[in-house]
């Protein structure tokens, strides 16, 4: 008889996998807790105001007009206005545990032999690793601007993965699960054109390997994506539709120093910004990257057997999803390019980034699954070696689940270490906001407060000093402040010029 290979069982790799899994949901909650130390940050206020002015409704033809076509994000954003400030202390939380949970939700059929748990760490090692990699998880998570605008886009991504990838369904529930699709998506599509355009161009490329024999599961699900593919386009024409993108993009044009592309050269303009852009994410963050395909590799081979024909179709799929991805982080960095002539500002990356970063980790489930395949060919062949399949496969998975433990276990250290810190940033934040009440409520105009001096030494809140009080008044953090708080003008101390 020959020697058979089985991976799933109650030994070393369920133990292994409850490990790792421990050591991500604690990272993250420790992310979600430093939301504890968040405060209005900028625009922040300016929003307040805004809607103390003009109320919900008002303020969303107000920016659509003004400002922006970001219908959803202001939705969202006047919205949380309304409530109390004590709000941005929660929202990262909320923010974190609803990606997950959505991530996670969006991985039930795709791949639905990785089991509960398998899908659950996957979701986290996404979440993790993107957060991880984000060049600013201040301005991107702990921001409420950015957050609302960045983050929610994500999660939705990922309903709307779960809903096209349902199986089919006739009658009403048919139907609703294909409405609830266009809805999701044009959703979505009002939030930052990153993302906007980024989920325009996926959705095009889905449909037309939809359309064609490449896949006959995806010609199933050929109604829900074309459903998806109209809300996003939909979405993105209210956007592009919006009279406040001329103003915007006049606005950006005083500021901006780099010489924008034309229409004819922004697509090269782009590819070499695109390379940039990955060079430095792989540069900083490979450790990461490699430890995320590590774990998506590590349970594909668990998970269950591979067919030849399967092991040739998911080569095929990693060579179209990598086309695929070229196509949407050209289209992501494409709106940044052709504005600021330069990548996106911070809080936008975090949309390339999780595109790179679900990338990496179809990858290593592609893997995993190639080499499971490879063993079972070879493992017959191996005569008395074959013994010691339990050793080995022990061996293999307990070296998978450290490497992937090492970072989420580093981020712990770093986020206690910089606790102090946070702690500080807070209680100077909270001395400014204390001044400027005190100077309202005592009749005094123009009141000067403590500065945030270490910014960019902050560990996990590190951000630009463009987001905060400056020695100028006329500023604009400083005049939507001095409005917030009832005062006439507010600064900080002289001192030197913040850098960007």
């Amino acid at each position: 008889m020959k020697p058979s290979l089985r991976i799933r069982g109650r030994g070393p790799t369920v133990v292994v996998e409850y490990l790792v899994a421990a050591t991500l949901l604690v990272t993250l909650a420790a992310y979600m807790l430093m939301g504890n130390f968040t405060r209005y940050v900028a625009d922040d206020f300016g929003t307040v105001i805004a809607v103390r002015l003009r109320g919900f409704w008002a303020q969303q033809i107000a920016a659509y007009r003004l400002s922006d076509g970001h219908f959803v994000a202001t939705a969202l954003q006047t919205g949380a206005a309304l409530l109390n400030p004590v709000v941005v202390q929660v929202l990262p939380g909320v923010l974190v545990a609803a990606w997950l949970g959505f991530a996670t939700l969006g991985l039930r059929h795709l791949v639905p032999a990785a089991g509960r748990l398998g899908r659950l760490l996957i979701a986290a090692g996404i979440v993790y690793a993107t957060i991880r990699i984000t060049p600013s998880p201040f301005l991107t998570l702990y921001w409420m601007t950015a957050s609302l605008a960045f983050i929610v886009p994500l999660f939705l991504a990922a309903l709307l993965v779960w809903l096209i990838t349902r199986p089919a369904a006739s009658g009403r529930r048919g139907a609703l699960v294909i409405a609830c699709a266009g809805v999701v998506a044009f959703v979505a599509a009002g939030e930052a054109e990153t993302y906007t355009v980024a989920q325009a161009v996926a959705l095009t490329v889905a449909f037309g390997v939809a359309l064609s024999r490449i896949s006959v599961g995806w010609r199933r699900q050929r109604t829900a994506i074309a459903a998806a593919w109209i809300g996003a386009v939909s979405g993105l024409a209210v956007e592009l539709l919006s009279p406040g993108n001329a103003i915007r993009s006049a606005t950006i044009s005083k500021l901006v120093v780099t010489p924008r592309p034309s229409l004819v050269g922004l697509p090269l303009f782009t590819f070499v910004k695109m390379l940039h852009f990955a060079h430095v994410m792989v540069d900083a963050h490979w450790h990461t990257m490699v430890a995320l395909a590590i774990l998506t590799g590590m349970l594909a081979v668990r998970s269950g057997a591979v067919s030849r024909s399967s092991a040739r179709l998911a080569l095929i799929a990693v060579a179209l999803a990598t086309l695929g991805l070229g196509a949407v982080l050209l289209s992501a960095l494409a709106p940044s390019a052709r504005e600021y002539g330069i990548l996106p500002p911070l809080y936008d990356q975090v949309v390339p980034v999780y595109a790179c970063v679900c990338a990496i980790a179809t990858l290593g489930w592609v893997g995993g699954r190639c080499l499971r395949y490879f063993i079972q060919a070879q493992w017959p062949r191996m005569g008395s070696l074959a013994r010691f399949r339990g050793a080995f496969v022990a061996g293999a998975v307990v070296l998978a689940g450290a490497a992937v433990m090492i970072g989420p276990i580093a981020s712990l250290a770093s986020l206690h270490r910089d606790l102090p810190a946070l702690e500080a940033y807070a209680n100077v934040k909270d001395a400014q906001a204390e001044a400027a009440t005190a100077a309202h409520l005592g009749g005094v105009s123009s009141v000067v407060v403590p500065t945030i001096k270490d910014y960019k030494d902050l560990g996990v809140f590190s951000h630009t000093g463009l987001e905060e009080l400056f020695d100028d008044p006329k500023y604009f953090v400083n005049k939507d402040e001095a409005l917030y708080y009832g005062v006439v003008t507010i600064a900080t101390p002289p001192g030197p010029t913040p850098e960007p």
